[in-house]
């Protein structure tokens, strides 16, 4: 391959993961701040329909080398795991204390680290089942019929989101560069059926808002106030509505370098660390407020950007706040002391390799 054509799509997908991780910062503040209006809805279920459908197939696109990543996967994911769950744990517990721990049990955005390392621990023999595409949705489906299937291990989500694992990890470069070159009308419709599917099917089938949306995968249908067939069918909306939208940003995520690339080759530390800003701001949003009031006296009658103009300040507030957290956390000098650290700690867990002898 022309390596400008190789660098060009690398480019590409870097930029893409630079998005999906500015909208994981995003919805998480958002989720923390619990401030609902209709438009801030519509954005944030639109976002969960594809957010990390499209990170596990890049996952599996870039994660080729079953074998090799099998290997890494102790090492790249559950002493991340371990140690960044726990450290959140410890935070949290101090504003909440009614927060319960589990070793294996995420909380909040780690269940990913568990998911990966389960899929790449146990994808070299799941590689040998015949139709492992279509039987990996069938089995999505029907785990939503077991409440055991819930967040210890990231079962229900590892289960769940494999499918999108598998078509990352089938697709090859040259699909990659036929969605590249798709007419841009196209994957325009094509994104937005996806969109109205995920409005419409939420409309109709009113799952309890109490529990996390059905697009996030985490709970059984029972849980989600769903009868099994409901259930079913919003789960199965997913595995077409997330393939529409994510060929629409797969094609028009721009190709050139820019900021967005290296905020996407350096997603893995935004999202390890995006938590611990996003607490503190939590904590001191009140003062926050009251600072943002003085600097826009207009606001000073409302504790809450989100009341104001259906949400269009909160926003704008929180789309600045998830850049600048994403610019800052995957900076080189942040994403050399994370790989410093880790190495420190791997080679404090782990026996070095030795080669065979020749």
């Amino acid at each position: 391959m022309n390596p400008s054509i190789q660098e060009e799509r690398n480019a590409a997908l870097d930029n893409l993961k630079g998005l999906l991780i500015i909208s994981v910062v995003y919805v998480h503040m958002y989720d923390m701040l619990g401030q609902k209006t209709p438009l801030l809805y519509t954005i944030r279920l639109v976002v969960l329909s594809v957010q990390m459908p499209l990170f596990l197939f890049l996952s599996g696109y870039f994660g080729k080398h079953a074998e090799k990543r099998r290997r890494a996967a102790l090492a790249d994911y559950l002493v991340p795991f371990l140690l960044f769950n726990t450290l959140y744990y410890m935070i949290r517990a101090g504003q909440s204390p009614e927060l319960e721990y589990g070793l294996l049990r995420p909380l909040n955005m780690y269940w990913f680290l568990l998911t990966l390392l389960i899929i790449r621990l146990l994808l070299p023999e799941l590689l040998r089942i015949r139709g492992l595409l279509p039987l990996s949705i069938v089995v999505a489906l029907l785990a939503g019929g077991d409440h055991y299937f819930g967040r210890t291990l990231s079962l229900s989500r590892t289960v769940c989101f494999f499918p999108f694992y598998l078509l990352g990890y089938y697709c090859t470069e040259e699909h990659m560069k036929r969605i590249r070159c798709l007419p841009v009308p196209a994957v325009l419709l094509c994104g937005g059926t996806g969109a109205f599917l995920a409005l419409w099917i939420t409309d109709t089938l009113h799952p309890d808002s109490s529990a996390s949306h059905p697009f996030q995968l985490v709970n059984s249908y029972e849980t989600q106030g769903l009868e099994p067939l409901e259930g079913m069918a919003f789960r199965l909306s997913i595995y077409l509505i997330a393939p529409l939208l994510g060929v629409m940003l797969l094609r028009l995520v721009p190709a050139g370098k820019s900021v967005l690339t290296r905020i996407g080759r350096g997603s893995m530390t935004v999202y390890l660390l995006h938590a611990f800003p996003m607490l503190w701001v939590v904590g001191h949003w009140e003062w926050l407020c009251g600072l943002l009031a003085r600097l826009l006296p207009a606001l000073e009658q409302y504790k809450y950007p989100g009341r104001l103009n259906y949400g269009i300040p909160q926003l704008a507030l929180l789309l600045v706040y998830a850049f600048i957290v994403s610019l800052v956390l995957s900076s080189p000098p942040v994403t050399r002391a994370y790989n410093r650290m880790m190495d420190a700690v791997h080679r404090l867990l782990f026996r070095p390799v030795r080669r065979a002898e020749k």
